[in-house]
């Protein structure tokens, strides 16, 4: 498959940085990715590459090379700001999102129903309870990185060095500087995740959806979310492991062309 090909849309907050996979088999169903935060587009490239069909995504607002929302990120922000993504064919797509961007796909599901024709949710984030202020707090703090004892190398070695006998050096790289890319902002994101109530979300997707549950600590989140989903299909998968989308791109592929076939 070729490099994938970058571009730019008009959003809300100024501009969206596009990605598309155009891939070999144009007849398979047009994917729209939706990536998790603190991540870009290109967190799908492995992905896209294995499903070999036409796929878009785009680097989530205030990350890669897409304007920042003026507010803080909410899922419904994130949604508005996405959305010229559907845009760019005439017919239904279907939506895959992983981690926080599980969220989004749903509720875009639910806000531009006709133009989505099923959801793909990975490893889908719960929170709520008593407890969400005082995790959202945690969850958004900045990475501080001004205090930190030599932090980059920290990152690099986590991100890279360690998992080179799972991912390749140049596709390593690439996510370390994805995860680094926001600087401060990094973490901002997760405000989104953190303010949402995936449990109303779920329940107003009429689309089908495939509900995929790696071996990973989002887990119990992701099953609860399989429940709620009026037409959901779980399948479990012990099998794929951290980097999901890496290490599981072949068999998350099949998944998606079995499933929306």
């Amino acid at each position: 498959m070729a490099t994938p090909r970058r571009s730019y849309l008009n959003n809300t907050p100024g501009q969206l940085h596009v990605w598309q996979w155009q891939g070999s088999q144009s007849a398979l169903p047009t994917l729209i990715c939706l990536p998790p935060v603190p991540y870009g587009g290109r967190f799908f490239d492995s992905f896209a590459r294995a499903y070999d069909g036409p796929v878009w995504s785009a680097d989530l607002p205030g990350y890669g090379l897409s304007d920042a929302l003026a507010d803080a990120p909410t899922v419904e922000g994130y949604t508005d700001a996405m959305t010229p993504l559907l845009s760019l064919t005439d017919n239904p797509v279907w939506l895959v999102g992983f981690h926080s961007g599980a969220l989004v796909a749903m509720e875009m599901a639910n806000e531009y129903g006709a133009r989505v024709a099923g959801v793909m949710l990975v490893d889908v984030p719960v929170f709520s309870g008593p407890d969400q202020a005082d995790l959202r707090a945690s969850l958004t703090t900045p990475p501080g990185y001004l205090e930190q004892e030599d932090p980059m190398n920290g990152l690099f070695k986590s991100l890279v060095t360690d998992r080179l006998e799972q991912v390749a050096y140049p596709r390593a790289l690439d996510l370390f500087f994805d995860f680094v890319g926001a600087g401060e902002g990094r973490n901002a994101g997760f405000h989104a995740a953190a303010t949402c109530d995936a449990e109303s979300a779920a329940r107003q997707v009429e689309q089908p959806a495939l509900v995929v549950a790696t071996r990973s600590s989002l887990r119990d989140g992701t099953l609860q979310v399989a429940e709620w989903l009026p037409q959901a299909t779980l399948v479990e998968r012990d099998d794929i492991t951290m980097p999901a989308f890496e290490l599981g791109a072949d068999a998350l592929a099949t998944l998606a062309r079995d499933f929306m076939a």
